[in-house]
């Protein structure tokens, strides 16, 4: 069963209020005090499009940080939830975002909450691009009704990469599976300094096995399971290319039902 679900402009993600010109706002995908820390001077945000099977990428738009925004959340909501949120999230994501503080140090009520801003985040930047037609609304408002029921239909991964670049990288590529015509889910790959994060949000209702490569922890749900598959990593220079491939690395395939002689298998 297909959960993804396509939001338009006229009402908000967060709570399907009309958005009239009274309560439409604008959000900040990042907002403005950790775009004010992984800024860099004259340097623009980048968005490509990328071709996975040229192994290359199209310039799409180029603009600053701070015009990294969407108008599909209302003012109450903005200002609210989403707002409670970020407070709450602020200090832990410095911390980790400039090696004060690791991931392994995290209390189970510290992890809910980066989970909580990570899954918020990705929906965020997710809405942003062109190239995704439906997103699982329905568990992202589940955010603002319950912010400490995270859903665990989503899958938060995070590392902290002292390689990374300073600034922000995001990359979305959707999991395609050969008997599916839409994508089963998206993968939201982001990073803020050294602090970076893949977001699995799933499309297809259906039990999931995540594989990586060892390089993310996952960190929700706070039972999440991994297959772990060590690879060797290439030499990469480009940071669009560095996001690309740290993405890829986390995989979510959707568990096939096979005979009841023979053990399930993960697609991916």
């Amino acid at each position: 069963m297909r959960i993804g679900d396509v939001m338009g402009n006229s009402t908000c993600v967060g709570c399907c209020q009309p958005l009239t010109s009274d309560v439409r706002s604008r959000e900040h995908i990042l907002p403005q005090w950790l775009a004010n820390e992984v800024k860099v001077p004259d340097l623009a945000l980048k968005h490509y499009l990328h071709d996975t099977e040229e192994n290359s990428d199209e310039l799409l738009r180029s603009h600053g940080l701070g015009s990294f925004v969407i108008k599909n959340v209302c003012a109450p909501c903005n200002n609210g939830w989403m707002s409670r949120l970020e407070e709450r999230a602020k200090p832990l994501l410095l911390d980790l975002m400039n090696m004060k503080a690791s991931l392994l140090q995290l209390s189970i009520e510290d992890r809910t909450t980066v989970s909580a801003w990570a899954i918020k985040t990705a929906f965020m930047i997710g809405s942003a691009q062109k190239s995704i037609g439906s997103l699982p609304w329905h568990l992202f408002r589940g955010l603002a009704e319950q912010p400490e029921n995270i859903p665990v239909e989503c899958f938060v991964l995070a590392a902290q990469l002292p390689f990374l670049p300073k600034g922000f990288l995001y990359a979305c590529p959707g999991d395609v599976l050969p008997q599916y015509q839409d994508p089963v889910s998206w993968r939201v790959g982001f990073s803020i300094h050294q602090l970076h994060f893949v977001v699995v949000l799933p499309l297809l209702a259906a039990e999931r096995m995540v594989r990586t490569s060892g390089v993310q922890l996952p960190i929700w749900p706070l039972d999440l399971e991994i297959l772990v598959r060590y690879q060797s990593f290439p030499t990469i220079t480009v940071p669009a290319d560095l996001i690309n491939f740290l993405t890829e690395l986390v995989q979510a395939g959707v568990m096939q039902k096979r005979p009841d002689h023979v053990q399930p298998d993960t697609v991916s």
